[in-house]
């Protein structure tokens, strides 16, 4: 973000597609809907944005995770996971379960919290990290 702040005059800039792959097209429901990793991703990655439009003053006006469902990647097809609902790819007329990294990121749309207080945390490795903490 610092980079295209110096080189290009901060432009306004909008995240897109940012996203964590898995592994998995053919994981059964209860383990595709566990998915910490995602979390952690999504976590990290809103952090140091944060972080570089708070401290670096970075024209960031918005961010959108990939995707929303799971879905067909170009050249993977359906062997790779991206979203933060499940899609049962043998049944795609079924319900979307919304995963553990999708529930996450609803909470954290939702939060009106104060910066000094918890906003950001994931269940692995950031453990309790503060938006302040990037």
């Amino acid at each position: 973000m610092e980079y295209f702040k110096n080189k290009y005059d901060n432009p306004l800039v909008y995240v897109t597609e940012n996203g964590y792959s898995s592994s998995g097209g053919d994981t059964l429901r209860h383990k595709a809907i566990v998915d910490p990793n995602r979390t952690d991703y999504l976590c990290s990655h809103l952090c140091f944005l944060r972080k570089a439009i708070k401290e670096s003053g970075c024209n960031v006006k918005g961010y959108f995770a990939w995707s929303l469902g799971d879905n067909n990647e170009f050249c993977q097809g359906f062997s790779v996971r991206f979203g933060l609902s499940y899609v049962d790819f043998n049944n795609i007329t079924a319900d979307r379960d919304l995963k553990d990294s999708g529930k996450w990121y609803k909470g954290f749309l939702k939060a009106k919290v104060p910066e000094n207080q918890t906003l950001l945390r994931s269940r692995s490795f950031l453990g309790q990290k503060k938006v302040t903490d990037a």
